[in-house]
This record gives C-alpha cells, sequence and structure tokens, in this order.
C-alpha cells in the first residue's frame, strides 16, 4: 500500500486569511484597550518591580543581628536549629556571623547580599530556596484588570 495520489486539503484563499488576520489584530487591540492600567502604572510596574526597589526594601545587616534573636527562645529544636551550618543556597557557602546578608521579607531565608543582588539584578522575583516572593503583594486593587486576572 503506497501513499494516494489525491490530496485530501482544502485551500483557502488568500483573502479570506487575510480577512481573519484582520480580525484577530482587532480583538487584540481591544483587548489592550480594555485592559489597560491607570495612567502613569503599567502591568509590569505592577507584577516586577525594580530590581533598586527591591534592594531598597530588604536592607542588609550582619547575620550575626539575625542569629541572636533565635538564640534566646528556649524552644530546644530551635537550639538544634542554630547547631545545623546556615548556608547561602546561590553560592552554596556557609553564613559566618560578620557576613552581609540581606533577609527576604516573606519566607525570612537570608542570602549573602552580593549573591542575592546579582539574583535580583536578573529580574527574579522569588526565593531561590522556596520560591515564595522576594517582597509581600500589594493588596489587590479592584477595577476591570482584578476582574480579568
Amino acid at each position: 500500500m503506497g501513499f494516494p495520489l489525491v490530496s485530501y486539503c482544502v485551500s483557502v484563499p488568500k483573502p479570506v486569511i487575510a480577512f481573519c488576520k484582520l480580525l484577530a489584530v482587532i480583538k487584540h487591540a481591544l483587548l489592550l484597550a480594555l485592559c489597560r492600567a491607570p495612567p502613569g502604572r503599567s502591568v509590569t510596574a505592577d507584577s516586577a518591580p525594580l530590581p533598586e526597589d527591591v534592594k531598597e526594601r530588604l536592607p542588609a545587616v550582619e547575620f550575626r543581628s539575625l542569629l541572636l534573636p533565635q538564640a534566646r527562645r528556649p524552644d530546644p529544636s530551635c537550639r538544634d536549629a542554630l547547631a545545623a551550618p546556615a548556608t547561602c543556597i546561590v553560592c552554596l557557602e556557609r553564613l559566618q556571623a560578620a557576613d552581609e546578608v540581606r533577609r527576604l521579607g516573606n519566607c525570612a531565608h537570608a542570602f549573602h547580599r552580593c549573591c542575592i543582588d546579582g539574583w535580583i539584578d536578573l529580574g527574579r522575583t522569588t526565593c531561590p530556596l522556596c520560591r515564595s516572593r522576594l517582597l509581600p503583594r500589594p493588596p489587590a486593587r479592584a477595577g476591570l484588570l482584578a476582574r480579568f486576572w
């Protein structure tokens, strides 16, 4: 058995294809017009803050200052957690008490300042360890965008 000599394809005239493409462009233009963000703010600005803004909201501190409040807890399980060496997941080096670190806003994971700054500069907005957002999500705005998303 071989291939059939007859083609079963249906040819569509070029004007019909052009008309369908025109309808698709009109549909996209209408969706953009309806879903436009308020003046002065763009959709990408709401979903992804600038790296400089993230760094401002996550101040760099010494790792020693993060260890002290945990050492005062009477719970024995916390002392066991302190005995385990803390590691920066980005560079895989141990965090020393004198290291400058940034503690993330949602998950409270700490990383070397230079490591997490490089991560943020790449435009990544989630924790390298648990993938939670670096900063708390802003409150949802009521309006047309909230209904679509």
